[in-house]
């Protein structure tokens, strides 16, 4: 004869569980007999921290390609603004008395010597 080790119910001997507590028995333990309402709060419990994991990652990689978009679109002001620049400055300077062409950063002719 075995009795429940949590509520004292007696049970038959090859029980499993308490039919009255639901308490795993010695036997049921000594076998190995999973506690399917623990498994199964367990599974649903890790799943919901999965399911929020993934929402919240999901969120991240959201707000990680807005923020990315933002830097792509100054970026490519700034290399915009850097080749104008650059186009700028390598235009050739043309001397006003003369008419030789000078590097744009030239502050006197090569030709002439007048002031660019």
């Amino acid at each position: 004869m075995v009795f429940c080790s949590n509520c004292g119910k007696e049970l038959n001997d090859d029980a499993n569980f308490c039919t009255n507590c639901g308490t795993r028995t010695p036997k049921g333990v000594n076998e190995g007999v999973s506690i399917p309402w623990v498994e199964t709060e367990i599974k649903r419990d890790l799943d919901n921290a999965l399911q929020k994991a993934s929402k919240a990652l999901d969120e991240g990689v959201r707000v990680a390609r807005e923020s990315l978009k933002e830097v792509a679109v100054e970026i490519d002001k700034e290399l915009k603004s850097a080749k104008e620049k650059v186009r700028e400055r390598s235009q050739p300077a043309y001397c006003a008395v003369c008419g030789q062409e000078n590097t744009r950063s030239a502050k006197y002719c090569t030709k002439c010597g007048n002031k660019l």
